[in-house]
C-alpha cells in the first residue's frame, strides 16, 4: 500500500477517535536534514490509546498485528491491502502510546505510563530525536501543500532539538541517560558517525562516565551483539565499529578487542565497496561472519556463542577459521563476501595457513 494511503487512513482513524497522532524521532530529524527517509516503515505516537488506535487502523489497511501491552506499543505488518493492484510499498507501521518511562535499575527495561506527546519527547535519548511532526503536516508535505523549508515551523520541539540539528550537535536530555540505558552509548556513536555530529561537552562527559563506571556490564551479550549487528547496517560500518573499539564500548564484552580491532575494521572495509553487488541481508550476514570468525580465531568461542547468533552461523565462521571454506566452494553471496574481506587480511590469512587458532 502506498505510504500516502496509510497516512490518510491513520488520519481518518485519529479524527474518528479524537486523538493527536504524530511522527516522531529520527524520521523527523532526517526529513529536516533532507536525508533519505524511504517509504518502507512509519513510526507513529498517539496521545491517547495507541493499542486501540492500532486495532482501528488494522481494520482500515489490513496486515498482521502484534502488540506489547507492557510497553503500550504495537506493530502492523504487511501485506497490507493493495490499492488498484499495486504491490505494497510499506512494510510496517509502528504505533506507540505517548508514554513516560521509569527505570528500576540501570540497564533494566523501562516501566511505562501514558502521558502527553510533549512529555513523551522528554524521555527520548537525544535532543535531535526528541522531535514530533503532526501526521497532518506530513500529509501536507506529501501532497505538496507545504514545502520542506516550511516544515520546521510545524515541528513540536520542547527539547530544542532543531537548534542542535542546525549546530550538528548530539546532546542527551538527562544526566543519567547513558546509565539508565547503556545501549544509548552505541546509538550515540552511530549517530555521530552517520550524521557527522559532535558530542556536546556534557554529553561527552556523561558518555565516558558511564563507560568507566561499568554501565556496559548491565547489558546482556545478546543486547551488545544486537548493537554490533545494527552498526553493520550503517553506511560506514567499519568506521562505526572502529569508534566502538576506540571509545571503549567493548571493554566489558570484547566482541572486538583493541588488539584485533584494526584487523576487523580492515576486513569490514574491504567488503564495503562491493556492497551493491549483494542484498542488504547478505551484506549484514557477511559482516557477522567476519566478526565471529575473528572471535573464533582468537579462541573466544565462549563470546561467539554468547552472541546468540545460532550454531549454523558459528559453524560457518569456524569453517572460515579452519580453512575449510574455499572461495570456489562458497554456498552463498554472504560467504563469498565474508571470505573476500578475511582473505584481504594478512594476519587472518597467515593464521589459516598455519592451521588456524582453534
Amino acid at each position: 500500500m502506498p505510504l500516502r494511503a496509510v497516512v490518510d487512513a491513520a488520519l481518518r482513524v485519529a479524527d474518528a477517535r479524537g486523538e493527536r497522532v504524530v511522527i516522531v524521532g529520527g524520521f523527523v530529524r532526517d526529513l529536516l536534514m533532507r536525508r533519505s527517509v524511504g517509504d518502507y516503515d512509519l513510526d507513529l505516537v498517539v496521545e491517547g490509546d495507541g493499542l486501540a488506535f492500532s486495532l482501528a487502523l488494522q481494520k482500515e489497511i489490513g496486515g498482521e498485528r502484534r502488540e506489547h501491552v507492557s510497553f503500550l506499543t504495537s506493530k502492523l505488518f504487511s501485506p497490507f491491502r493493495p490499492e488498484s493492484g499495486d504491490a505494497p510499498h510499506l512494510s510496517e507501521v509502528d504505533i506507540a502510546t505517548a508514554r513516560s518511562e521509569e527505570y528500576a535499575r540501570p540497564g533494566a527495561l523501562p516501566v511505562v505510563k501514558p502521558t502527553t506527546i510533549e512529555s513523551d519527547l522528554w524521555r527520548r535519548d537525544f535532543s535531535s530525536n526528541a522531535l514530533a511532526l503532526p501526521l497532518s503536516a506530513y500529509r501536507d508535505l506529501l501532497a505538496g501543500v507545504v514545502i520542506s523549508d516550511d516544515l520546521a515551523q510545524r515541528v513540536i520541539d520542547p527539547c530544542a532539538g532543531l537548534a542542535d540539528i542546525k549546530g550538528a550537535t548530539l546532546r542527551i536530555l538527562h544526566p543519567q541517560s547513558f546509565i539508565d540505558d547503556p545501549t544509548r552509548l552505541f546509538r550515540a556513536v552511530r549517530y555521530v558517525v552517520r550524521l557527522s555530529f559532535n558530542f556536546d561537552r556534557a554529553t561527552l562527559a556523561g558518555f565516558y562516565e558511564a563507560v568507566r563506571g561499568g554501565a556496559l556490564a548491565t547489558l546482556s551479550p545478546r543486547r551488545v551483539w544486537n548493537e554490533v549487528v545494527t552498526a553493520l547496517g550503517e553506511e560506514s560500518p567499519a568506521e562505526v565499529i572502529q569508534e566502538f573499539v576506540e571509545r571503549g564500548l567493548f571493554s566489558h564484552l570484547p566482541i572486538v578487542d583493541e588488539e584485533r580491532g584494526e584487523d576487523v575494521v580492515d576486513a569490514l572495509s574491504a567488503i564495503v565497496p562491493h556492497r551493491t553487488l549483494v542484498t542488504a541481508q547478505e551484506f549484514l550476514e557477511a559482516g557477522k561472519l567476519i566478526i565471529l570468525a575473528f572471535l573464533l580465531q582468537d579462541g573466544r568461542e565462549d563470546i561467539a556463542q554468547a552472541t546468540s547468533e545460532g550454531t549454523r552461523m558459528i559453524r560457518r565462521a569456524k569453517a572460515a577459521v579452519d580453512g575449510q571454506m574455499s572461495v570456489s566452494t562458497l554456498n552463498s553471496n554472504a560467504d563469498a563476501l565474508a571470505m573476500f574481506g578475511l582473505l584481504r587480511q594478512e594476519v587472518f590469512l597467515r593464521s589459516l595457513k598455519n592451521g588456524g587458532a582453534v
